[in-house]
């Protein structure tokens, strides 16, 4: 092949440059943002030759050199941390992006519209050696008039026999002579649950969304959480506002303490408020109303038999909540291995999950595939097995064993929870 070489400048706002071409993607079109970093993701289609990715570390303009070359003496004087991805090219170019062009559901532009960025390539398999390289470490380098080396360089290069493993996500190559490049998995450790205040009186509100501890719902339209904050107070009080939310608000539900993370909408449509599920508790009393952020006894009606009002309208109940009770597991009854393969071929096999996610179901599939964590499994199926928001909660505060017992029921369609795996709580229905 006759060697090339181009030089394109690439702009990125989520630190991350791609080459790609998108009838290779083309499955990951309903996929959710920033798939492509995902550590369950990106070794897959890294391992396909489909996808190069790299984290620039930082946002900002990039000069990229792409060649089927040698790097230069500059260049090599000056390189830094560098990374062997595998490629295959299979329609004779592929895409210099910055992510906005990759396939998926918020894929913000075309590569048609870019022409440029499209790198004309032999089809085969490739090994392409991306290299950091700090330009700016060149005597002369900022003060213009010098032409100056590229942030990165691309070598396309025929692969030879010997397999090249993936990285485990978009390994970071920082253009600094003296950084290193990782593939290393961050993990997040939450921070601990704050205490629970058992003596207070909390906005409250039913939502049909509403899910297990540490996942985001959000609610619109089904009730008015403006009524937990002062009319003229100030408006960013509502994300220090701990709210409970339930799927049903009667004495003894399940519900979760949730913190409310952000708000929007469309003019003319009401407020759509996303929440973050913090702690799960048990409803102890209804026991007033919120309205302007002021706490309130309900009035009584009735002559004889006095009851409290019904919530207006335009207030939020409020409730008073208490600890879950001390729950006995069962006897194992379901094995988790065999639970999951059973998903992962419903997820590939277009079954019943398959069918309720969509595009997404390979994208759920890689993702299970990555963890035989049997916890993270449960979790899983809690999150996307079609079935109420209470239930959702219940089967969420079941023990390992009945848990799994419950989910591998309601999954095979042989009925839901019943008294085999009886459900923590001291409401009515079990609760």
């Amino acid at each position: 092949m006759t060697e090339f070489s181009k030089i394109l400048m690439v702009s990125t706002d989520v630190a991350h440059i791609v080459l790609f071409h998108p009838d290779d993607l083309a499955h990951a079109s309903e996929w959710p943002i920033a798939w492509y970093s995902e550590p369950f993701v990106f070794p897959a289609e890294s391992a396909a030759g489909q996808l190069i990715a790299w984290c620039t570390k930082s946002d900002g303009g990039f000069a990229v050199r792409v060649t089927n070359g040698a790097m230069t003496e500059r260049e090599q004087r000056y390189a830094g941390p560098s990374w062997v991805f595998p490629y295959t090219v299979r329609h004779g170019r592929v895409f210099l992006d910055n992510t906005d062009a990759l396939p998926g559901a918020e894929q913000m532009t075309r590569t048609s519209d870019y022409e440029d960025y499209w790198v004309d390539l032999a089809n085969g398999t490739y090994a392409v050696t991306v290299t950091a390289i700090e330009w700016s470490a060149e005597p002369g380098a900022r003060e213009g008039g010098l032409d100056t080396l590229p942030n990165y360089v691309v070598q396309f290069q025929p692969r030879s026999s010997h397999p090249i493993k993936p990285a485990r996500r978009p390994p970071d190559l920082e253009c600094l002579t003296g950084a290193g490049a990782t593939d290393e998995i961050y993990i997040h450790t939450p921070k601990p649950p704050k205490p629970i205040d058992f003596d207070r009186h909390y906005p409250t509100f039913a939502s049909l969304n509403v899910t297990r501890t540490g996942q985001d719902f959000s609610t619109q339209g089904e009730a008015p959480i403006e009524a937990a904050m002062p009319r003229d107070g100030d408006k960013f009080a509502i994300f220090d506002q701990p709210f409970v939310v339930a799927a049903e608000l009667v004495p003894g539900a399940l519900a979760v303490i949730a913190q409310c993370h952000g708000s929007g909408g469309h003019p003319g449509e009401a407020t759509r408020y996303s929440f973050r599920a913090r702690q799960i508790v048990e409803i102890s009393d209804i026991t007033g109303a919120f309205v302007d952020g002021q706490y309130a006894k309900l009035d009584t009606t009735g002559f004889f038999r006095r009851q409290p009002r019904p919530i207006p309208p335009n207030a939020l109940a409020a409730v008073r909540i208490r600890p879950l009770p001390p729950a006995t597991d069962t006897a194992p009854s379901v094995v988790a291995d065999a639970l999951r393969s059973k998903v992962l071929d419903d997820l590939r096999g277009g079954g019943l999950l398959a069918s309720k996610l969509g595009g997404l179901a390979i994208y759920e599939a890689l993702r299970l595939e990555a963890s035989q964590d049997a916890g993270i499994l449960a979790n899983w199926l809690i999150d996307n097995l079609p079935m109420p928001a209470g239930e959702r909660l219940r089967i969420s505060v079941l023990p390992p064993n009945a848990q799994f017992a419950a989910l591998s029921a309601l999954y095979a369609g042989t009925g839901t929870l019943d008294e085999r795996h009886p459900l923590p709580g001291r409401g009515p229905g079990g609760l």
